[in-house]
């Protein structure tokens, strides 16, 4: 991780190589966040006065994420430490939609159904099922009808919205379709 501090513009009452160094030793509570990115990563803070204000300016900068961070306040090393704590959770948010996306893609097929694998104790005949998630949306006969033959499936199982019953459309080995109604 590379840490790169600018200061411009300091009022005589600050020292700019303690707040470069104190803003290093801030960094190092980024570093935990950027674990997987820690050669590559390059953190820049600019740290500027104007008049009584007192502003510290946090980017990131690495392959995979982007992340800035900006507070103004009276005092420089309380601005520092705010923008290292909206760094933090913006970092936080960021790795947690990570962590989120991986949980809900889970072990999927190149078509996007999911795989479950199970082992039916009695005969052991089943080890991978595929299962595929379809719109619970009601639709007509023809609808359906319609949706088996856009599809390259030999079946459709819909809820029919005259009867709001489940049914089954198929198109058996004579290549008649058939509807099954319960």
């Amino acid at each position: 991780m590379k840490v790169t501090v600018t200061t411009r513009h300091l009022s005589n009452n600050q020292d700019p190589d303690r707040l470069k160094s104190y803003a290093a030793k801030k960094a190092k509570s980024i570093e935990k966040y950027l674990k997987d990115e820690k050669d590559s990563c390059e953190v820049k803070f600019v740290l500027w006065s104007e008049k009584f204000r007192d502003t510290a300016e946090i980017s990131i900068n690495s392959r995979n994420l982007k992340a800035t961070s900006s507070f103004e306040t009276t005092d420089m090393y309380t601005a520092i430490d705010s923008a290292i704590d909206i760094i933090i959770k913006q970092l936080k948010k960021e790795t947690e939609k990570k962590i989120t996306a991986k949980r809900r893609a889970g072990t999927r097929s190149k078509d996007g159904a999911q795989i479950k694998s199970t082992v039916d104790s009695g005969s052991g005949k089943f080890t991978n099922i595929k299962v595929k998630k379809l719109p619970g949306k009601p639709m007509t006969v023809d609808e359906a009808s319609l949706q088996l033959h856009v599809s390259d499936a030999n079946f459709v199982v819909f809820r029919n919205s005259d009867n709001d019953d489940v049914n089954v459309l198929y198109i058996d080995q004579r290549g008649k379709v058939t509807l099954i109604e319960p």
